[in-house]
């Protein structure tokens, strides 16, 4: 009962990052079933973990910039928009977010 309390709440605050300029820019929901509790905490522990290329919750991760202040800004800006794909079943999914002529990107496939 707590997990889920506490996976609730994480879920909650996920959501609520969405930036206006964030958007999902490709989404596949048909490439092999997914464990979605796994890629859920995979998602809140990339905010401060680093681990771009690497493998979590049987998916490869990924996030770059070019030109964009800070990749935590971008975890912020696109969290909400993982979380939705990841609860419709998402295998592979990219958000990007625009800053002016910046742009960063995350996700996992």
């Amino acid at each position: 009962m707590k997990v889920a309390a506490v996976f609730v709440s994480i879920v909650a605050f996920a959501v609520t990052q969405v930036s206006a300029n964030a958007s999902i820019v490709r989404q596949y929901n048909a490439l092999g079933a997914t464990d979605q509790v796994a890629l859920h905490n995979c998602l809140t522990n990339y905010r401060w973990d680093n681990w771009s290329g690497q493998d979590c919750g049987g998916r490869g991760w990924f996030k770059g910039s070019h030109n964009y202040k800070s990749p935590t800004n971008c975890y912020d800006a696109c969290a909400g928009l993982l979380v939705q794909a990841i609860n419709q079943g998402a295998s592979d999914v990219e958000c990007d977010d625009f800053e002016g002529g910046a742009r960063c990107w995350m996700g996992f496939h």
